[in-house]
């Protein structure tokens, strides 16, 4: 298929002029590719969607299958926009909110908008599939499921030339000058993206790359020139000397989690939870203990990212091998090359990522670095304030980030894909779609400088069939990792006469799911919560033992813990036993007595 039908109207830029409004309101007008349709039973995914799209399709979805989803909102964004939630389960077979549970979220950072494309997928999925698996993976599970979590910043991806920052809208001084985003990006030579520019300039830290004179790199001694400075593309708006240096807000969302939070980290606001968007989701996770696993979608780099996050938050070894054996699962599914802490990733810069925890696929597709020989590692790759870090720590959930999509190959085996490499895969498989040459542009205020750079969609975000092939592995991702949470079961009931019409009740009260009833960071907390197993007798019956009611503890995986009643009743008499866990769900059977 030719790059033409592979961008979809990607780069069709209905664009009269470089400046758009900067405000991202909900009606602004799309640039880029075409109306997307709504929600469609036979649907594949090639197109992104502004949040007025992503809106009719989550409306739509629930209309169409009201027994499987419902639609909420968990509150308004900066600038006013509904947080829409989906939860989705089978609404016959009982409350979701006790069933073990997924939380799914996608555009938290604005530019990666496969991430929302891929939530979409995963509602689309489980509504629309005759799978019996899924279909009974409903009756037991819920999936609650945020598509479009910082919407203000993500128009802006949509409806201007920008490729925003991953921030929230709120208005940030970034400059610390007393104004507020002041100094923003502009397309400058109207061809619908705001991208880089690179000007000479004697004192400049860069040179050309002499493998390829479209990539820059850092000036070393020796170098005789020309050098040059880089900006991104636009003029200085505030007359400060500098370009583009206070753009639109400036709280990163996913350096704004509680836990791990730091007011050193770049972008980590005024203080943990600050940004509206960011509480609201904290409100409804802590509200919803049920939450036993989580996805987080971002790009790119193909790569399933786990905490730690930082070098300073240490795992038990037990979660550290639990994350690592559903990792090494995930790459089997999604056929990424990389599974790793953020801490790890690709630290120091260009070093190979076969490093002690984590685990990579060589290049004959091997997996290698298998859990059981592969626990620890550390290196320095800081992310404080990070949503995955927090969902473990704060709430006891087994939470992974997907980087979805990897533009280019590893070419040379290095276990990393450059930017070299890259440029290889825009040139030879993308028609060199990808990457805007530089062109020379007169800067108003800079004179001659040369414009170019990667552009908003194939370099991030893939384009054409890669988009449904991105949104089906990451979907399946998910999918496989719910089909591991922890459930109960009881798996025997038995009642013994001991003579006189006493009776003693025997349960086995097992764990279905891989993963255990609560993670081994919650118990070092102590604020792990037992699995509870309770008798219930006929009125005339009555109990012998000291409680009704037992706490068995932790229920590892695929493991089981007994309980036992002592009580006196009739024969024939009808017992009950129950148990439940936020985490693990609901369970009960009954037991004639003889």
């Amino acid at each position: 298929m030719r790059i033409e039908r592979l961008l979809v109207g990607a780069l069709l830029v209905a664009v009269t002029g470089p400046a758009e409004a900067q405000t991202g309101t909900a009606s602004a007008r799309k640039l880029y590719y075409p109306a997307c349709p709504s929600f469609q039973t036979d649907m594949v995914f090639d197109c992104y969607r502004t949040y007025d799209e992503v809106t009719r399709f989550v409306q739509d979805a629930v209309r169409q299958y009201p027994g499987r989803a419902r639609l909420s909102s968990l509150g308004k964004s900066y600038q006013g926009r509904d947080l829409w939630l989906v939860t989705v389960t089978d609404y016959s077979s009982g409350n979701p909110d006790e069933k073990p549970a997924v939380w799914v979220d996608g555009g938290i950072d604005a530019d990666e908008v496969i991430a929302t494309e891929a939530a979409l997928g995963l509602i689309h999925r489980l509504l629309t599939s005759r799978d019996t698996a899924i279909a009974s993976l409903l009756k037991r599970r819920t999936f609650y499921i945020a598509p479009m979590v910082i919407p203000d910043i993500s128009e802006l991806h949509h409806t201007t030339p920008l490729r925003p920052r991953d921030t929230t809208a709120r208005p940030w001084d970034d400059d610390n000058d007393g104004l507020l985003d002041e100094d923003g990006p502009d397309d400058l030579d109207g061809d619908g993206q705001a991208l880089q520019m690179r000007r000479q300039d004697p004192a400049g830290e860069w040179v050309l790359d002499e493998r390829d004179n479209r990539l820059m790199r850092r000036r070393r001694p020796g170098d005789t020139g020309p050098f040059y400075r880089l900006y991104s593309e636009g003029i200085d708006d505030d007359g400060d000397g500098r370009y583009n240096e206070d753009p639109i807000g400036g709280v990163d969302p996913n350096r704004n989690y509680p836990g791990n939070w730091s007011i050193r980290q770049n972008g980590s606001g005024p203080f943990a939870g600050s940004e509206a968007e960011l509480r609201a989701m904290l409100d409804f996770i802590a509200a919803h203990p049920n939450i036993a696993a989580s996805q987080h979608f971002h790009s790119s780099g193909g790569v399933i990212l786990r905490p730690p996050s930082v070098p300073d938050f240490e795992l038990p070894e037990e979660d550290t091998r639990l994350f690592m054996d559903v990792a090494l699962r995930g790459l089997e599914v999604t056929g990424y090359n990389l599974a790793t802490s953020v801490y790890d990733w690709n630290w120091p810069r260009g070093s190979r990522n076969t490093k002690r925890g984590q685990i990579w696929r060589d290049r004959q597709g091997n997996i290698q670095g298998w859990p059981e020989d592969n626990i620890g590692g550390g290196a320095a790759y800081p992310a404080y304030g990070g949503s995955i870090d927090a969902m473990y720590e704060l709430f006891g959930v087994l939470a992974f980030a997907n980087e979805i999509y990897q533009m280019g190959e590893d070419l040379d085996g290095d276990g990393r894909v450059s930017a070299l490499e890259q440029l290889r895969y825009n040139d030879s498989l993308m028609n060199g779609a990808v990457f805007k040459n530089w062109t020379p542009f007169e800067h108003p205020q800079l004179g001659r400088v040369e414009i170019g750079g990667w552009k908003k969609f194939g370099h991030n975000n893939p384009v054409g069939e890669r988009m449904n092939q991105e949104v089906r592995r990451n979907v399946d991702f998910v999918l496989m990792q719910a089909s591991l949470l922890p459930e109960l079961a009881i798996a025997e009931l038995r009642a013994e006469p001991l003579g006189g019409g006493i009776y003693r009740i025997e349960a086995t009260v097992r764990n279905l799911g891989y993963q255990p009833t609560e993670l081994a960071i919650r118990v070092s907390q102590r604020r792990a919560v037992p699995v509870r197993a309770e008798l219930s007798v006929p009125g005339s019956a009555a109990i012998l033992s000291p409680k009704a009611r037992q706490d068995l503890g932790i229920i590892a995986g695929y493991s089981e813990e007994k309980a036992e009643w002592i009580l006196r009743a009739s024969p024939g008499a009808t017992v009950t036993v129950r148990a439940w866990h936020p985490k693990a769900g609901r369970a009960s059977r009954e037991v004639r007595l003889p």
